[in-house]
């Protein structure tokens, strides 16, 4: 429901018009997502559940920052990266993880958790039918994805939200897409002091369907960031924006 408001060791190679997940998977896209419900399909996806969850939609970064991906509800957060022509090209996606869907809802409501990449790949091969002679015969899907913080690992947020490249094209013409995610389970025994609200999480930054369809048609330029640096030294490690520039601007 919406509420309104607000690979291995290796780059993965994926020939244009590959199915990424099975017709039989339950969890797999059986069409291209909407841009205002996207992140139900990505906490189906990703996370492999078919349990409701509600969905928060933000138009506001700062509102999007504060948010949480909490079990009542279960409520799950999204905002929209846009360029500075208006154009959706990236989707912020703060998820449930599936442990704390099984503790709280049952064993076998989801899990196990996949990746960020999963979903981009779902949608990319629901794109590519769209298209039988695209620009980029080759999409690479970059494994590395996950975004970690040693010196903090309470403190993953600010890097998952600063800025970074989603896509780019190589000197041999293949596109790139990166995921940009991070996992804390519920159950992890690192994080088991800090507040509920912190952990059973999965947070994933996607490129947009729509992004998708004008890169294959040659319509878009690839080189866009994803992002926004937030400055979290005076609140008590709430993440806060600074000054910085969306996708695009």
């Amino acid at each position: 429901m919406l509420r309104p408001e607000l690979s291995l060791g290796l780059v993965l190679g994926v020939a244009l018009g590959v199915t990424a997940c099975g017709d039989s998977d339950e969890f797999a896209l059986t069409a291209i997502p909407e841009l205002q419900t996207y992140c139900l399909d990505a906490q189906r996806v990703v996370t492999r559940t078919n349990y409701p969850v509600e969905l928060v939609v933000h138009e506001d970064f700062d509102a999007f920052v504060k948010s949480k991906a909490v079990i009542e509800g279960p409520s799950i957060q999204q905002y929209v990266w846009r360029d500075a022509d208006g154009e959706p090209v990236g989707v912020s996606c703060k998820l449930k993880s599936a442990d704390h869907l099984n503790l709280t809802f049952g064993a076998d409501t989801a899990g196990p958790d996949g990746a960020c990449q999963d979903m981009n790949r779902a949608v990319f091969e629901r794109v590519s039918r769209l298209n039988r002679q695209p620009v980029f015969r080759e999409v690479v899907f970059e494994p590395a994805e996950t975004v970690s913080n040693d010196d903090e690992p309470g403190m993953t947020g600010p890097d998952w939200l600063a800025p970074y490249a989603p896509t780019w094209v190589d000197e041999a013409g293949a596109l790139h897409v990166k995921a940009k995610g991070f996992q804390v389970d519920f159950t992890d025994e690192r994080f088991s002091r800090a507040p509920p609200r912190f952990r059973g999480i999965h947070y994933c930054h996607f490129v947009a369907p729509s992004f998708y369809e004008a890169l294959l048609a040659g319509n878009a330029n690839p080189d866009v960031t994803l992002g926004r640096l937030v400055d979290t030294s005076n609140d008590g490690g709430m993440t806060r924006p600074t000054s910085g520039t969306e996708a695009g601007n």
